[in-house]
């Protein structure tokens, strides 16, 4: 669908394009050659307005922020572009009679604006109110918000020099139709040999790095991509060599996330070198989706590879759901959450679709969903979780999610995995190793925050793999950050 806004909007184009989605979904394209909304701002009594009225008149939305205006040229224009964001949703609000689940937020963490309000003071309640005030949260948001954050409260708190820990292997078994991560198919399996080798020679600097700045381990945690995508041995040299961190780590996890890739070797190393947590990841019960989405494995072997990791003393395993798969209804999502139960998790991550322009599901435009059944399903699925005993402690958000909902976590009590909770929360630094793992480093009080990419690309990695630990010592050996994000 295109869109037409006025010629005041190149400033904000972004900005009011991630406002129409919330309303018309993905915006492909901003034109500016005719007005869908007219805007102007005043000053009026040290408040700055912005109004927006619909060509048709039936719509109209206005957004003002008392405070010094032109101090501070920065300052001004984050209040403008606010105010735009703020006007453009509540014309649109009105236009449409939808209310979105999330107001006008297009951020991917919520919970960092709790956050920030209770830095300043406030009460977690009323850091909570405010921001659903702000920004027209529907109130069953509020609350998962302060949920959320009241877990988080209980877990341990990170000290200064803790740092998390990410290794990622870019390879799967196939290529799943949703996905948009960094992956390649094993194949032959050609590259995973050279792959290993340069990721063991980034685990030899980064641990270089780790002696150097005094740093603490406080987490750990090995994706992907599939990493028990690996053959056993590969597996093996990489846990060997990160043996000291998993032993140090207040938490251990690996991803075995495709069910076709647990196999009893697989996860006999992964016993072996102390990995406490790990990812069983079906998406969905139902064979039919599953060779839909392109994952090639079947509801039989997820139920193998659970019943294998039990037996095997695994106590603590995360299973992800996705709601809006393409061809499922209400009823297949229902007997998915009731299966899921049966297997008993302790963690569910339950992801609501996020089709990514990079994901062939995008470029083969797939039956999907729509938003009321997604709500629906993602309703359901926090009513299960909570009658497993668990409780939610994090989420986060992405563009074009069915719904313009969320990724929630949820948790046995003392099972909440802090590598998810120190990501999204921006707590704590985290030294990323692999094809496409991105290092952050957090300054006290999360002042500053900084990062440093690896190449996605597996043979420029392998090729580059000095490089890349370069750029982690730079960003560690920085006094003064030169930007913050």
């Amino acid at each position: 669908m295109r869109y037409s806004l006025s010629t005041f909007a190149p400033d904000f184009a972004k900005e009011m394009a991630d406002v129409i989605s919330l309303f018309f979904g993905a915006v492909e394209r901003v034109d500016y050659d005719a007005e869908l909304l007219c805007v102007h701002a005043d000053n009026l009594d040290g408040a700055r307005r912005t109004s927006m009225v619909s060509v048709s008149g039936i719509a109209t939305g206005e957004a003002s922020v008392t405070g010094d205006i032109g101090v501070d040229a920065l300052r001004d224009k984050r209040l403008h572009k606010r105010q735009v964001k703020m006007a453009l949703y509540q014309a649109l609000k009105q236009a449409t009679g939808t209310h979105p689940p999330w107001g006008s937020l297009t951020g991917i963490r919520p919970t960092r604006l709790v956050y920030a309000l209770m830095d300043q003071g406030k009460s977690l309640e009323d850091a909570c109110l405010q921001t659903q005030r702000t920004f027209d949260l529907l109130p069953a948001k509020t609350r998962l918000l302060h949920d959320i954050v009241s877990t988080q409260q209980a877990l341990v708190q990170p000290k200064e020099k803790d740092v998390d820990l990410y290794i990622g292997i870019p390879f799967c078994v196939t290529r799943c139709r949703y996905c948009s991560f960094i992956s390649a198919r094993v194949g032959n399996g050609n590259m995973l040999a050279p792959y290993t080798d340069a990721l063991l020679h980034e685990m030899d600097r980064t641990r270089d790095l780790i002696a150097r700045e005094g740093l603490t381990i406080r987490a750990f945690y090995m994706g992907g991509g599939t990493p028990t995508a690996l053959p056993p041995e590969l597996l093996d040299r990489i846990l060997t060599k990160a043996q000291p961190w998993t032993d140090a780590a207040l938490e251990a996890t690996v991803e075995a996330g495709r069910p076709d890739s647990v196999t009893r070797e697989q996860l006999r190393v992964l016993r072996d070198h102390g990995i406490q947590r790990i990812s069983i990841n079906p998406q969905t019960m139902h064979d039919q989706t599953l060779a839909i989405i392109g994952r090639a494995h079947t509801r039989a072997q997820t139920e193998s590879a659970y019943a294998l990791a039990r037996q095997m003393g695994f106590d603590r395993i995360n299973m992800d759901l996705i709601a809006g798969l393409p061809g499922e209804t209400m009823p297949m999502f229902l007997e998915t959450l009731a299966w899921a139960r049966g297997l008993a998790p302790e963690n569910l991550t339950v992801h609501t679709l996020s089709v990514k322009r990079s994901s062939d599901m995008h470029r083969w435009a797939d039956n999907l969903p729509d938003g009321e059944m997604v709500a629906a399903m993602v309703d359901a699925a926090a009513a299960a979780a909570s009658d497993m005993g668990m409780a939610t402690y994090y989420l986060y958000r992405q563009k074009h999610m069915a719904g313009n909902l969320e990724n929630v976590g949820y948790a046995q009590p003392g099972t909440a995995c802090l590598y998810n909770v120190d990501t999204m929360e921006d707590t704590v630094s985290i030294l990323a190793m692999g094809a496409g793992g991105i290092s952050k480093r957090v300054w006290p009080d999360r002042v500053f925050i900084k990062r440093a990419p690896n190449v996605k690309e597996i043979a420029h990695y392998t090729a580059r793999v000095d490089e890349m630990a370069d750029r982690k010592d730079g960003l560690w050996r920085e006094e003064k950050p030169g930007y913050s994000s």
